[in-house]
């Protein structure tokens, strides 16, 4: 089963949908989270030996959850490091979150709707431009649209 989502070079997934993945992956998913004293994450970024622990917003309230805090765990050594990104005025936020989730999941096909309209308004050209809520929130203007909660809506 086809799960998560492939950015730079890092594969994203939500916690919900670890489970999915190949046990040794699991196991070093909690072999991070350990090494961090367990933190608050609902998304995890994978790279070669390092895993980013990441809090975004409940994924259900919003469209496009906010990164919360981040915690960067190399195996290989033990290091990890926590930056808090909940006062910051432009922060990263997540796109096509439908993707870190399992196929199956009911919420999957509504967010995924969300991001065909998207899509199709163009809106998603330029990506290295919308990874911060600023130019996401100025972006979606542009075509006539506004993140309101869980949906988008037009202005």
């Amino acid at each position: 089963m086809v799960v998560g989502k492939l950015v730079r070079g890092s594969f994203y997934v939500h916690l919900e949908a670890t489970r999915s993945l190949a046990r040794d992956v699991q196991a070093s998913i909690e072999i991070a989270v350990t090494i961090a004293g367990h933190p608050h994450w609902n998304v995890v970024r994978i790279e070669k030996d390092v895993f980013g622990l990441l809090e975004y917003e409940d994924f259900d309230a919003a469209a496009f959850p906010r990164l919360i805090a981040s915690t960067r765990v190399e195996l290989a050594n033990g290091r990890h490091t926590r930056r808090d990104f909940s006062r910051s005025a432009n922060p990263l936020i997540l796109h096509r979150k439908e993707q870190l989730l399992m196929p199956n999941d009911p919420r999957v096909s509504r967010w995924a709707e969300t991001t065909k309209l998207l899509e199709e308004k163009g809106v998603f050209q330029d990506n290295h431009t919308i990874g911060r809520e600023r130019m996401w929130s100025e972006k979606l203007a542009l075509v006539g649209l506004k993140a309101f909660g869980d949906k988008v809506i037009p202005v």
